[in-house]
């Protein structure tokens, strides 16, 4: 009798384990520096797969598996029903909610576009560093070159400016490594502005070795902060995921190492902007 009932528990925590799901969130990544950067003297410091490790320490009863795609193909991995993923610094719309299940709380918080300037065009100008300017005004007004990314949207009101501003000086260019390239002009006098997000003009300044020739702006068209969230695929586990995740999320959000990574790819002069507004934001949530 006792060796029936040995075999019996041992049979139960076989079955048991055999049952029992891992527990593995898979993170979509793509290579596009800061949020994540692959292969340079940089590597390993992306401002999103520095958040990833936070939750990733934060969550030990989690395995943390990584799948690198195109940037093409991200969104439309993640939202495939079949696939089991999760992806950081997501923006969200009616559209994606169909297929993509989000966090409510933000993974990341950032500075909305900017543009990048050559610092001798900021002086020739008399313009102010510390206060937003209008997008608007630079190209109507002063005549100003703009680079911009093919294809790429801005937001409502800056795409509008673009839009609309038909007799402006306005250089588009499709192609991966676009802003690189256009950082290059911009340094090289060939555009007088180039549109994009703090993080990214900080980068590349820097990684091209252009952070003491050239600064940003922050733009009055911009509202103040650029909210993203994780979403995971719209099914049974990424639902659990996501429920998870928003928890720890809430946990690590008003750490000094998630404060440190928000801010850790941004220029001197725009760090405090962005500390304002996170207590401006904190403050605000509290309340």
């Amino acid at each position: 009798m006792r060796r029936f009932w040995l075999l019996l528990l041992f049979f139960c925590s076989a079955v048991s384990q055999a049952t029992e799901q891992p527990k593995v969130i898979e993170w979509i990544m793509v290579d596009f520096a800061p949020y994540y950067i692959m292969n340079d003297k940089y590597e390993g410091t992306g401002r999103d797969e520095s958040v990833i490790k936070l939750l990733e320490q934060a969550m030990p009863d989690y395995t943390f598996k990584r799948s690198l795609f195109p940037a093409s193909r991200a969104v439309h991995e993640l939202s495939n029903p079949y696939n089991n993923y999760c992806m950081l610094s997501l923006y969200q719309s009616e559209h994606r909610r169909q297929h993509i299940v989000f966090s409510k709380h933000t993974s990341t918080v950032g500075l909305s576009p900017s543009i990048a300037i050559r610092k001798e065009l900021v002086d020739t100008l008399d313009l102010n560093t510390a206060k937003p300017v209008s997008l608007k005004t630079l190209l109507a007004d002063k005549h100003l070159a703009l680079g911009v990314s093919m294809s790429r949207s801005f937001g409502k009101d800056i795409d509008n400016v673009i839009n609309t501003s038909h007799d402006a000086n306005i250089i588009s260019r499709p192609g991966r490594d676009t802003l690189a390239s256009l950082t290059y002009m911009l340094n090289k006098k060939r555009i007088d502005i180039l549109l994009g997000y703090p993080s990214e003009h900080y980068y590349l300044a820097r990684s091209m070795g252009f952070e003491d020739e050239l600064t940003q702006l922050t733009l009055s068209e911009a509202p103040d902060l650029s909210l993203g969230y994780i979403g995971c695929t719209n099914n049974e586990q990424g639902s659990e995921h996501i429920k998870e995740l928003d928890i720890t999320l809430e946990k690590i959000a008003h750490t000094q190492a998630f404060h440190d990574v928000m801010i850790r790819w941004l220029p001197d002069n725009l760090q405090p902007i962005l500390e304002k507004r996170l207590i401006k934001r904190n403050e605000s949530a509290a309340h």
